[in-house]
């Protein structure tokens, strides 16, 4: 529901509602208040209501109101993320037992800078802990005084407060879902989508929707990229990445592998336990940019073609002769890597970006990826939480580059306190801080899970980052320990180990692709379902379903289509997870 005659909070929703609707693969249609009267029919038609929009509730009169609460009463879910509930209409307020005023009655002002998560036994917060989060800066709250009617706090209002910030009921088949926080906080200005919140948002609407209800969405794909790589240890630390379910991407230093690393490579790549990329021939001699010197990376410049063109000859052999394909994604020395590369790149079907790289640009001027104005205009969120997306100089190049590290300033600061990086160290190794000059484990694996969860919060895919040299400090029984405490930090999530090349290949192809419906007819116990676009390989719809009181999900598969395809299935006939 909008109304798009409040032109400001209307603007808002791009990145508050419909960026994060189209990257989470839900279909929705929009009502307008200012162009249309609403009424109950349409919305029973619908799973959920989603109210996004600030102060709503001035643009719903007490006959639409009445419409949403009958909505609700018939099974249709309501959430609301527009923390303002006071100046929405009587019967809602009657209805959910709520007594509102705009008068700050139990603390000095209505506005709040951090969360507490205070209930994390329901579904829409059971994988977190019992954390404060702390926004870029305070914003506007609701006053609920009293609720007189049964219903649960998930999240609490944590500075001089305690008054709700969560609130979840059921009314009568249908399941509610009010926050008392401005929407404000779904703008990165504040804190934004991609920064650490948004299983709350997904969560909510897939708990309060009518099921079953599917969406399009990412799987919870996870990998791990290991740069600078020259098979210490004969590439044991690989093995134990593998005995984790870890399919890890393997960036090489190519000219320091001897012929007993080519027989491991060979091996890991024919099994399917690795994949490798070309890194750069050695730490002082890269492939795809020329720095002023091994140390100075503040200029640099294009290597010419004909150059290149001998560096891919000897990486062409280099392949051939160790009988394997390199990976499809790029993952270049110090993020640098000229335009001229991109043709080479090309010729070799290695089109998906491990960062959004900017081409021709050396670090000390692009810190490793695109100035901040081409990011904002990138998918999902703008560049926060990463990228997914094509490359705005080169559409035929997609970036596939989830990050834990571009997060909200405030996530950034406890990150820092936490120790886990420093305000100028490396902030996207999650053993740049713990295996380098000192070992703790226990931190170490914070950072990693940290990473893991972040990411698939977000219904993204994670790639954990580090590099050969820090796994090397630590020996087999600490790395062994430490991806098991990372197994136990992130037991609560579905994890779906594959390489990263699949999961670029995934993440394109879902770009690609939108589901337009998914209508579910009681009597025939069927969905049916809608999908444009295009997909050169086969895609997963989410089902979601209520099994008392816990919400399954389970996988529909799509094939390869162009244009559109049409999917009829009956959810108990959908698969409870996809194969590794």
């Amino acid at each position: 529901l909008v109304d798009s005659s409040n032109k400001e909070e209307y603007a808002n929703l791009q990145d508050i509602l419909w960026s994060a609707l189209s990257f989470f693969g839900m279909p929705y249609e929009v009502f307008d208040l200012a162009e249309n009267h609403l009424s109950l029919e349409p919305l029973r038609a619908h799973s959920v209501i989603l109210i996004a929009q600030e102060h709503l509730g001035e643009s719903l009169s007490e006959e639409d109101t009445r419409s949403i609460i009958s909505a609700a009463r018939e099974g249709v879910g309501l959430v609301c993320f527009d923390g303002d509930i006071d100046r929405y209409k009587s019967p809602l307020k009657e209805a959910f037992g709520l007594k509102t005023t705009e008068e700050p009655t139990h603390m000095p002002h209505l506005n709040t800078e951090m969360i507490r998560i205070w209930d994390n036994a329901h579904y829409i917060t059971c994988t977190r802990d019992l954390d404060f989060i702390r926004f870029n800066k305070p914003v506007e709250v609701g006053n609920i005084v009293s609720i007189e009617r049964e219903h649960r706090i998930l999240m609490i209002i944590a500075n001089n407060s305690g008054c709700p910030a969560l609130i979840i009921e059921t009314y009568g088949k249908g399941k509610v879902v009010l926050f008392t926080l401005s929407p404000k906080i779904w703008l990165n200005e504040y804190f934004g989508h991609g920064g650490g919140l948004d299983d709350i948002f997904w969560k909510s609407i897939v708990w309060a929707a009518r099921k079953p209800f599917v969406m399009l969405a990412m799987p919870p794909f996870v990998t791990i990229r290991i740069d600078d790589c020259s098979g210490a240890n004969n590439f044991q630390w690989v093995r134990i990445l593998n005995e984790h379910g870890f399919i890890p991407h393997v960036s090489l230093f190519t000219d320091n592998i001897g012929e007993k690393g080519a027989e491991t490579i060979k091996h890991l790549y024919d099994a399917e336990l690795a994949e490798f990329s070309v890194h750069a021939f050695t730490w002082t001699k890269q492939v795809y940019w020329k720095p002023k010197s091994p140390t100075d990376h503040s200029q640099g410049t294009e290597y010419d073609e004909d150059e290149l063109r001998r560096f891919f000859e000897k990486l062409d052999e280099l392949h051939n002769r160790w009988d394997i394909k390199w990976a499809k994604v790029l993952t270049a020395h110090f993020g640098e890597a000229g335009t001229n590369v991109i043709p080479f790149l090309k010729q070799r079907d290695i089109i998906y970006l491990g960062m959004p790289y900017a081409f021709g640009v050396p670090y000390g001027m692009s810190a490793l990826q695109l100035p901040e104005e081409k990011l904002r205009s990138l998918k999902p969120f703008g560049g926060q939480g990463g990228v997914i997306d094509r490359h705005p100089d080169n559409s035929e190049l997609f970036i596939a580059s989830p990050s834990y590290s571009d997060v909200p300033r405030s996530v950034l600061q406890s990150l820092i306190s936490k120790g886990v990086m420093t305000p100028r160290g490396q902030i996207y190794d999650f053993l740049w801080e713990t295996a380098r000059t000192k070992v703790d484990v226990e931190l170490a694996a914070w950072y990693a899970a940290f990473g893991i969860k972040l990411c698939l919060d977000s219904l993204s895919f994670a790639v954990l980052v580090t590099h050969e040299q820090n796994i090397s400090v630590l020996n087999n029984e600490e790395w062994d320990n430490l991806l098991s405490r990372v197994d136990d930090l992130t037991s609560k999530y579905e994890k779906i180990y594959k390489s990263w090349s699949y999961i670029a290949e995934y993440a394109k192809n879902l770009y690609n692709s939108r589901l337009i419906y998914a209508n579910y007819n009681a009597e025939t116990g069927e969905v049916q379902s809608l999908v444009e676009g295009e997909s050169s390989t086969p895609l997963y719809l989410q089902v979601f379903k209520d099994r008392v009181d816990q919400i399954e999900r389970a996988f529909k598969e799509l094939p390869p289509y162009k244009g559109e395809i049409s999917i009829i299935f009956k959810p108990k006939d959908c698969f409870s997870r996809i194969s590794q």
